[in-house]
């Protein structure tokens, strides 16, 4: 009995510590206490099957915590109509791609993959497009609630370890106006509203604050949001959300996006209008001092295909154009002027990274089955299909 005391102890610590608030003391017989581990392992263990058993599948089962799983998703990327919809690219080797299939029926369906250093594995089906995200040095999927609110249905992460792909379901946390180092902002689960995602305790909640768009945080550990009723405001926090400061961008709409580099200190805000050639830019402005100064770009594109793409040495890069151009061009802004540079990246419509990876998912005039990326701050770029 000793021994059998000793060895729980040690690789059951926890479990211990955790009868004994409620209720069942450390001296408790042993016996006792392996009971309670025999008949917690039973639970998990028909929470797992009851899952594989509704998947229908017999493919070797996922880890899972426990999280309700779909139909397998391969077959959404390889129906004739699928089309990258998200990517999210840490590295070139670690990166995640959302998928969708919009032609089986009247409503579409959608999936993601995510890759590892050279190792892949697929989420299940999800009726609702997944979000990717990076979380600290991997890329991850989440599957939002098909209600667009955490008080509905079920919200699942799916991401690749070393071990294998593993999905979960994440906790509904009460709403906060806080977050912490290692947890992730997002404006892609809940629409109109910031979500705080922490990977490591598979926990999702709302986000109480001012900011309801473009959550950005740099490697200071500033985090940065759009926000703002009818107008645009530009808010910061250096504490993790107990403190705030803002600046007012524009008074005249809410439709501004905002790019900060990796060390926060370039930071770039474009304002546009909507017309009738559809969102058309009415100023770019770029600061090289955190914020504290600001310069207006001259000579911008009249239009821009995504956000701007500021980095550490106090430039930024634009994808834009004529409106009626066929395909976006690359522009650099440089001592605040921005001018058209060489580079060819393809049908971009998306415009993401750093310095070292640029890259975005491509829109030809036939459907979206690839991703281009620069290591070469777009000079030339390489395409591939992430699935």
């Amino acid at each position: 009995m000793r021994r059998l005391r000793e060895l729980l102890d040690r690789y059951y610590p926890r479990l211990v510590e955790r009868l004994e608030r409620v209720g069942v003391p450390r001296s408790a017989p042993p016996l006792l206490i392996l009971g309670v581990v025999a008949a917690t392992t039973s639970v998990v263990l028909a929470l797992v099957l009851s899952v594989n058993g509704r998947n229908g599948t017999a493919q070797s089962p996922l880890v899972v915590e426990p999280a309700a799983a779909g139909r397998d998703g391969t077959s959404v990327m390889q129906s004739d109509r699928a089309q990258v919809q998200s990517v999210t690219m840490v590295t070139r080797n670690r990166w995640a791609a959302g998928w969708s299939d919009c032609t089986t029926g009247p409503s579409c369906r959608y999936a993601a993959v995510v890759d590892r250093d050279g190792a892949r594995a697929t989420a299940p089906e999800w009726p609702v497009p997944y979000a990717t995200l990076q979380a600290g040095t991997e890329a991850i999927a989440v599957a939002p609630p098909p209600e667009g609110t955490l008080t509905g249905g079920a919200t699942l992460m799916f991401r690749l370890t070393y071990d294998g792909p593993l999905l979960s379901r994440l906790r509904y946390l009460l709403p906060t106006s806080t977050f912490q180092t290692g947890e992730v902002l997002s404006d892609r689960i809940v629409p109109g509203r910031i979500v705080v995602v922490n990977p490591a305790d598979s926990s999702v909640r709302m986000l109480e604050t001012r900011g309801t768009r473009s959550p950005v945080c740099d490697t200071t550990g500033r985090c940065w949001l759009l926000g703002g009723v009818g107008r645009t405001d530009l808010l910061w926090t250096d504490d993790g959300g107990r403190s705030w400061k803002a600046k007012a961008l524009d008074s005249h709409n809410q439709l501004g996006k905002l790019s900060v580099s990796p060390d926060g200190r370039t930071v770039v805000t474009a304002a546009v209008t909507v017309g009738e050639a559809g969102e058309l830019v009415s100023a770019i402005r770029i600061s090289t001092d955190r914020g504290a100064n600001w310069t207006t770009v001259q000579h911008p594109p009249p239009s821009l295909t995504a956000p701007p793409l500021a980095l550490d040495d106090g430039t930024a890069v634009l994808l834009g154009g004529r409106p009626n151009d066929q395909r976006p061009h690359v522009y650099r802004v440089r001592d605040g002027v921005a001018t058209l540079t060489s580079g060819y990246p393809g049908d971009l419509a998306g415009l993401a990274g750093d310095a070292a990876l640029m890259y975005g998912y491509e829109v030809p005039r036939r459907r979206t089955t690839e991703v281009a990326f620069s290591t070469d701050q777009g000079v030339t770029w390489t395409r591939f299909a992430p699935r």
